[in-house]
């Protein structure tokens, strides 16, 4: 089975449709998937080559329009490849509007699917361009996969793919990172001394305005304790000086690299997704944190993220943007150590049966296949 991966910036940026295609794809290669990962590349510097058995196939990117790459060569290089073996399955993520176009105007017969994980949500007047343009232009998917079934798709997901089309399939995460080993138990607590022994929140994402990392930084003041808060991103700057301006207790810890990570989760007493627009559609960060055996504060979206960490089960839910409510909340398991650890047990309990790689993988798999045999009886 040969597959085709539309990756955005796999492979070499560390969002979370990244993340999720570089899971994917692995997983994929270790269970016998020829995987193929079409890549941005915005310096120029990336070469084709193999990772953990995937080919990675790097597009130059000459500008951006908005968040959207613009790969001038990305149609011609899919039908290059294309004509050298043709795939099987044509895997997109969505939003990617430039994927969309060179993935639904390939020759050939290649099965279609999609995976939805956001809408285009700020650049409004554009996501309806899109809309319009895809409609018009662009093919549904065979499939469409739908990591949460809370809420199936987005606006411009359920008007790309009817209703039959969907499918529930979760995002999947390698659990075994996150397990406590001696070596992991060392550095977190390295870390811990580092920030000066208190009581840790941690929170990580680009700093971006949906993060609401703004609102989170004000819930901090006048807490026993200390924010850690991982990434980078346009709005860094503006954090900086709104933690100096109020004094808040936050240590930025800038990228933190993979291998480091569970190092980092470990460290906290609590993890926090202070997310506060619908752009924030699984908070995949969250499964990371009850991986770790960690409780989570989260907020109320109505989709993915409230799915994945629910209230009362494994994660104190509260309003979004509500900087008093936030407070409350980590104030809460700073104080109540044994509804902290019941709702961190609880968090690792449900990533390790609902949201491992292995499922994700296997269910994948058995997607591919379904529609691989619905296209040859229909040719039969």
């Amino acid at each position: 089975m040969r597959v085709l991966q539309f990756g955005k910036y796999a492979f070499a940026g560390k969002g979370g449709i990244e993340r999720h295609v570089e899971v994917l794809s692995r997983g994929l290669a270790a269970a016998g998937v020829d995987v193929t990962v079409l890549v941005y590349d915005s310096s120029g510097g990336l070469q084709r080559g193999e990772i953990d058995g995937v080919r990675i196939e790097p597009i130059r990117v000459r500008l951006h329009l908005g968040s959207q790459a613009i790969a001038s060569g990305l149609r011609h290089r899919v039908l290059e490849l294309a004509e050298q073996a043709p795939f099987d399955i044509v895997h997109q993520h969505w939003p990617d509007p430039g994927a969309h176009w060179a993935a639904t105007r390939m020759a050939g017969d290649a099965v279609q699917v999609a995976t939805w994980h956001s809408d285009i949500v700020r650049q409004r007047v554009r996501g309806s361009l899109y809309r319009a343009f895809a409609r018009r232009f662009m093919r549904s998917p065979d499939a469409l996969i739908c990591p949460t079934g809370l809420r199936m798709c987005g606006e411009q997901g359920q008007f790309i793919a009817p209703q039959a089309l969907r499918r529930f399939i979760p995002f999947g995460l390698e659990t075994e990172a996150f397990e406590l080993t001696p070596a992991l138990h060392d550095e977190a607590l390295a870390i811990r001394r580092q920030l000066g022994g208190r009581k840790v929140v941690f929170a990580l994402g680009r700093h971006v305005y949906y993060k609401s990392f703004d609102a989170l930084i004000r819930a901090m003041v006048g807490l026993d304790g200390v924010l850690c808060l991982g990434g980078e991103g346009p709005l860094t700057p503006q954090l900086r000086k709104l933690a100096q301006a109020l004094r808040a207790p936050v240590v930025f810890a800038g990228p933190i690299p993979e291998t480091q990570l569970p190092a980092y989760f470990h460290a906290s007493d609590v993890f926090c997704l202070s997310s506060a627009q619908s752009a924030e559609t699984f908070g995949f960060v969250q499964a990371e944190a009850m991986a770790s055996g960690k409780p989570v504060v989260n907020t109320w979206l109505h989709n993915g993220v409230n799915e994945l960490a629910p209230d009362g089960l494994c994660a104190c839910t509260v309003p979004a943007g509500d900087v008093a409510a936030l407070a409350c909340a980590i104030r809460r398991l700073f104080d109540d150590e044994a509804l902290a650890a019941r709702l961190g047990a609880r968090g690792r309990e449900r990533v390790q049966e609902f949201f491992t790689v292995k499922r994700m993988v296997a269910d994948t798999v058995a997607l591919y296949s379904e529609l691989l045999e619905r296209r040859r009886q229909m040719k039969a």
